[in-house]
């Protein structure tokens, strides 16, 4: 172990003198983390509400701009419509149960968040083939999501108080699956705190064996998620945040806090002995904390990147991320030497295990192994990850919206009851927004409306093409002549007609449902359709998921290069080696390649579904392998970073390459575990929820961490680095960067 006497102020680092500060200043550090937790735990019991929904498509592209057009002209907005399905539970037809259908709907009409209703004469087929199914479409008044969830949460209380037996009433639509999602995230959320806390909290008392010092990382952890989520709140006031990011950011900063404030008590409570209480705390961030923040720094690169994705879900989990971390790290290098400070030898108090000595023999054991069999570890290890990573090859990817919810949610259920009576393509039909190219025109013209004839004609030749809502089908028995000679007078229309086209069309403007069979394959033939003086978009549900996949896999390649860099450079200055980042980094992909693969094995192949209770969808979300990717690539340098500075630093004592591995493993062997293990039982905890995007999420980065902290860094870094000898840190002259020396933790 190192000197511990400090150094002359003038020869001290910053996070030397950083730890100086909060040992000397610590009352007021204190007081200051105190009042942003105030002020935090005053904000928090309001950000349920600034959350906007889901977030998982692009709301920059063709579908959107679709979108907005629809609000401009008609003033509608498809997240305003909601879908009642009935189900006819008996042998009674449904058509023979329109008196109990009606009366439910002039339950749900007399709500005063509910605009209007769908009748039956609209022109649409709105009973299945065996007469069992039948929905109408509910419009809202309401714009904000906070309304929304209000009008959402009264039409339930409605459809709930209503007398039909043998009937089965489903709201669906997208206000409905935002609500549902909010309430079982939160109900998840305290689910997987109510498991991680109690065992992480008994997991640090098998590496500490007291109280005090295995109850300081879990409070670090706690204080540090409560005040991102008050400054998630601020956030919130200028940006939309996913409802999903309180449960991620949660995972994240309990999960980085712990592990944090694990090698800063750890290694205070090895500088203790040797010195005064001030001594340690100033050794302990200089050395520890220097650790903790270029783990820190590399995290955030990940996370932050997530920022360049136009997806609100991507971007709430990039803002969050990069906050707890942030605060993470800051706690760590400033509240925490303060609170020991504070403690001094305290720390040590309420011992209720005796724990084995750090350097107990085990780790150099294992280290000498490896090294003596060095070559056959890395070939091992090497074919291992190459078994775990071969099932990604076979990945489908999708991108669900209720798809994440459970199955016994009612706004599922009755997706899932639309989708087998009717198709795919009722739940979330193509829009296909019409204009004229010159605004003064009259989309009701002779000849844009036989343009509108040709193209609804086309599509209906289509055998992927169902049914079709338009200005010039509204009545199978009227021909295209009969129409042009209705709408020269629209305010002689019959009411039927006359209400259809006020919601159908503007002067200039006006909208085409299409419901397909297979939606998604529909728009890009559809967007390459030319109309003659009119311009054609296609929005819908369908056609924004198109178009976040495809934002998606553009930017993607942009992302992970960025990150590579930007990765290699901190740890070329960091190291002083060119080796050793370029071997981190492809180590690392090594183990998220490996995590992807166990995710396709399990989520999208089906197995040990029973085990974790979810329905396999037969795809991944295409998101998923993007957050996991981002996430994990710094959360994977975190063990990185920490093992190889203790090699580092024992090289620069010694010179000797397999000395210096022995010792870095042995060093470190017991706390890479110990913080693997809690990062494990945090993540895992959301493997518990029912969402199973944040299900996934939570056990890709457990795996992802179990991985890296057996497989990689206890076998393949040690193995590999004995095989590379001197070469580890070479450098070419030029770029060898002049910076004075030192000796992080």
């Amino acid at each position: 172990m190192e000197e511990s006497t400090s150094k002359p102020a003038s020869r001290e680092s910053i996070f030397a003198k950083l730890g100086r500060l909060s040992y000397r200043y610590r009352a007021l550090v204190i007081a200051v983390w105190g009042g942003l937790l105030l002020l935090s735990l005053m904000s928090i019991p309001r950000l349920d509400n600034a959350l906007t929904g889901i977030g998982t498509v692009y709301q920059e592209g063709e579908a959107a701009r679709a979108e907005q057009v629809l609000k401009q002209e008609l003033n509608s907005d498809p997240d305003d419509v909601l879908t009642l399905v009935l189900e006819s539970l008996g042998n009674q037809p449904i058509a023979q149960r329109q008196s109990e259908f009606e009366g439910l709907l002039n339950q749900v009409r007399s709500v005063p968040s509910v605009g209007s209703v769908a009748s039956a004469t609209e022109g649409l087929n709105y009973g299945s083939t065996d007469d069992s199914v039948s929905y109408r479409s509910i419009n809202l008044k309401e714009s904000s999501s906070e309304q929304k969830k209000q009008a959402v949460e009264r039409i339930q209380e409605a459809i709930a108080q209503s007398d039909t037996p043998d009937l089965n009433a489903y709201l669906i639509g997208q206000p409905v699956i935002n609500v549902e999602a909010q309430r079982i995230s939160k109900a998840d959320l305290r689910r997987a705190e109510a498991i991680t806390l109690p065992l992480t909290l008994i997991a640090l008392l098998f590496v500490f064996g007291s109280v005090l010092a295995a109850g300081m990382p879990l409070v670090m952890g706690i204080v540090t998620v409560s005040v991102t989520f008050g400054l998630m709140w601020l956030v919130a006031q200028g940006m939309d945040l996913s409802v999903f990011a309180l449960n991620i950011t949660t995972m994240l900063g309990l999960g980085i806090g712990i592990d944090s404030s694990l090698l800063i008590v750890n290694r205070f409570r090895e500088e203790l002995p040797c010195g005064s209480v001030e001594q340690a705390v100033v050794r302990t961030v200089d050395t520890a904390g220097r650790t903790v923040f270029f783990s820190g720094f590399t995290t955030c690169i990940g996370l932050v990147s997530l920022l360049l994705f136009p997806i609100v879900l991507l971007q709430s989990l990039g803002v969050g991320g990069f906050l707890v971390v942030l605060l993470s790290v800051a706690a760590a290098l400033t509240l925490l030497p303060a609170l020991l400070g504070v403690l001094r030898g305290g720390v040590n108090r309420w011992r209720v295990l005796r724990i084995a000595p750090q350097q107990s023999g085990i780790w150099r054991a294992i280290a000498r192994r490896i090294i003596r069999h060095s070559v056959a570890a890395t070939l091992l290890v090497i074919a291992i990850i190459a078994l775990l990573v071969y099932p990604f090859s076979q990945a489908r990817f999708g991108l669900g919206d209720a798809d994440v919810l459970p199955r016994d949610v009612p706004a599922r259920q009755g997706i899932e009851v639309l989708k087998q009576s009717f198709g795919a393509g009722a739940v979330s039909p193509l829009l296909l927004v019409v204009s004229t190219n010159n605004p003064n025109d009259s989309i009701l013209s002779e000849q844009h409306l036989t343009t509108l004839n040709n193209l609804v004609s086309n599509l209906q030749d289509n055998p992927r093409v169902a049914q079709i809502q338009s200005i010039v089908n509204l009545n199978p028995n009227l021909s295209l002549q009969d129409y042009q000679q209705l709408y020269r007078n629209p305010q002689s229309l019959p009411p039927n007609l006359a209400n259809a086209l006020k919601q159908l069309s503007s002067n200039s403007t006006t909208l085409i449902r299409v419901y397909s069979r297979t939606t998604r394959e529909l728009v890009g033939e559809i967007r390459s359709f030319s109309l003659e003086d009119l311009s054609l978009q296609v929005g819908g549900q369908p056609a924004s998921q198109l178009d976040t996949i495809q934002v998606i896999s553009q930017r993607f390649w942009w992302v992970l290069t960025a990150i590579v860099v930007v990765t290699f450079v901190v740890l070329f200055v960091h190291f002083n080696s060119l080796i050793i980042p370029l071997k981190a980094i492809f180590l690392n992909l090594m183990s998220i390649g490996a995590s992807f693969g166990a995710l396709v094995f399990v989520f999208q192949q089906g197995n040990f579904h029973t085990w974790l209770n979810f329905t396999p969808l037969g795809y991944l979300h295409i998101l998923l392998p993007v957050i996991l990717f981002c996430v994990l690539f710094g959360l994977s340098m975190d063990y990185e970073v920490f093992l190889l500075t203790r090699i580092k630093e024992a090289y620069d004592h010694s010179g000797n390459n397999t000395r210096s591995l022995i010792e870095g493993l042995e060093r470190t062997g017991r706390i890479i575990t110990s913080a693997a293990v809690l990062m494990i039982i945090v993540t895992g905890g959301f493997g518990l929820t029912q969402i199973i995007f944040v299900k996934a999420l939570g056990l890709g980065v457990a795996l992802a961490v179990f991985i890296d902290a057996t497989l990689i860094r206890v076998i393949l870094v040690p193995a590999s680095m004995h095989l590379l000898g001197k070469w580890n840190w070479w450098s070419p002259k030029f770029l060898r960067p002049d910076r004075t020396k030192f000796k992080p933790d």
